[in-house]
């Protein structure tokens, strides 16, 4: 079974020459949510990560309305924020679709039954007469959307359940939306962050006064392909304010070719088991107006040992020099949290009022795939695949004429791969490092150059 980040680990083990190879991604370390991935990934054929990605969210999804989870750090809600990147083709509607089936069944109905109620609402106001009891507006029954603003999920848990998800395998649309443009980034960023921190969303208006919400819970999972994710995860304003570091990731392998087989997750049984699961414990939350007062899952004490040792082996990681997490600093600083989040997650699916020690290491398995897939998205992925930009952009640009080129040509007829501003210009201070390039200029009528804006030309051999 893979073994994520070592503790031991000095530095990375991929050389710099060698492509990011992502690990294996920790099947057994599931536990009740191991089956259904092993189901979905043979008969979907798709990556194992995939499966486990959505599984896992969904597992957050219905677990975070049902118990928090004590962490060393107090009590916490058990919410999760995921994310997964993979190409078209990599069957992420697929795995998605597997995973939320009982989850968009259940909200199917619960519009239904919503629709009757506010229809028998409208009707009681109509009859009401002045003086009388105002009746009470029926609670929306929606849980997932699939693209959402900040602002439409305050107004979700205003008028709706107090425990929501956002789940999208377009996750590229939400990241370039209203709530996530340059303008609202970081204010969206800020809201997501105490959503994950403490259940708590506040909103402050000049005309509508200040809205203030505690003990909501959000869990979300956004598919993403590697082109917008390289724009999104390089975003310094998600960095800095620690966005990324609550998220945890994943990065399959690309899909092989698949054979003519139909998938029929309806008919397997350990698919079926989830659903069943996650049926039960939908029910077992009604639409109240918060989370609060939910029971506390806590950690047996071979367990809570586990978890003690994670995190004295990650600040040794990510608080010293030659620490193996040092370059991620903030995701290994945050590791023991989300350690205990994806524990009490499998034992709430699992049916377990306590975290024990066989469901920590499994979960110690899980965050560190995590942590490692983030190491090298940071390292090694992103440098190879900086110097693979880098060769594309400099053959390009040896068959323009003169040998050079605006940047606002390569923009907008250059290599397809570096059609975007952050890769457009990593891809350049790559090549400029390499002295393979230099600014272009050009002869003035007094035999004097000037060097042309923003223009590069290849060096000559």
């Amino acid at each position: 079974m893979n073994q994520g980040i070592q503790p031991g680990d000095t530095g990375r083990q991929t050389s710099d020459t060698q492509p990011f190879a992502p690990p294996d991604y920790p099947i057994n370390a599931l536990g009740p949510l191991a089956a259904a991935c092993r189901a979905i990934a043979d008969e979907g054929q798709l990556d194992a990560a995939m499966a486990g990605q959505c599984l896992l969210s969904v597992a957050a999804l219905v677990a975070q309305q049902c118990a928090d989870v004590l962490t060393l750090e107090g009590i916490k809600p058990l919410s999760l924020f995921v994310l997964t990147v993979g190409e078209s083709g990599d069957g992420k509607s697929t795995a998605e679709g597997a995973a939320l089936a009982p989850i968009r069944e259940f909200q199917r109905e619960g519009a239904r039954l919503y629709a009757e109620e506010l229809r028998s609402f409208e009707a009681e106001m109509s009859l009401r007469k002045k003086g009388q009891e105002r009746p009470t507006r029926p609670r929306e029954p929606y849980i997932i959307a699939g693209d959402s603003t900040v602002e439409g999920i305050r107004r979700g848990f205003v008028e709706g359940r107090p425990s929501q998800g956002v789940f999208t395998s377009e996750a590229a649309v939400m990241l370039s939306g209203y709530g996530m443009n340059v303008e609202n980034r970081g204010k969206s960023a800020g809201a997501f962050n105490a959503l994950w921190d403490r259940g708590e969303l506040s909103v402050a208006r000049g005309t509508a006064g200040r809205i203030q919400l505690y003990d909501r819970r959000l869990s979300l999972h956004w598919l993403i392909q590697p082109e917008a994710a390289t724009e999104a995860l390089n975003d310094p304003l998600l960095s800095n304010i620690g966005f990324w570091p609550r998220f945890l990731v994943a990065w399959p392998s690309p899909a092989r070719p698949r054979i003519a087989k139909p998938f029929k997750p309806a008919e397997n049984p350990a698919v079926l088991d989830f659903w069943s699961r996650c049926r039960s414990l939908l029910s077992q939350h009604l639409l109240t107006e918060d989370c609060s007062g939910l029971p506390v899952i806590k950690s047996s004490p071979e367990a809570h040992a586990l978890a003690s040792r994670f995190f004295e082996r990650m600040e040794q990681a990510s608080k010293t020099t030659n620490g193996v997490l040092a370059s991620i600093r903030p995701f290994g600083i945050r590791a023991t949290e989300q350690l205990f989040r994806v524990a009490g997650i499998l034992a709430c699916f699992g049916g377990k009022n306590e975290i024990d020690a066989t469901t920590m290491a499994g979960a110690i398995e899980i965050v560190g795939y995590s942590l490692e897939i983030w190491r090298g998205i940071f390292g090694e992925r992103f440098e190879h695949e900086s110097r693979g930009d880098a060769d594309v952009l400099f053959a390009w640009l040896i068959r323009q004429p003169g040998r050079q080129a605006s940047e606002r040509t390569m923009l907008r007829i250059g290599p397809k791969s570096i059609r975007s501003r952050s890769r457009r210009d990593t891809a350049l201070a790559t090549l400029e490092s390499q002295d393979r390039i230099i600014p272009a200029v050009e002869a003035m009528p007094d035999g004097s150059f000037r060097t042309l804006p923003n223009t590069w030309r290849a060096a000559n051999a």
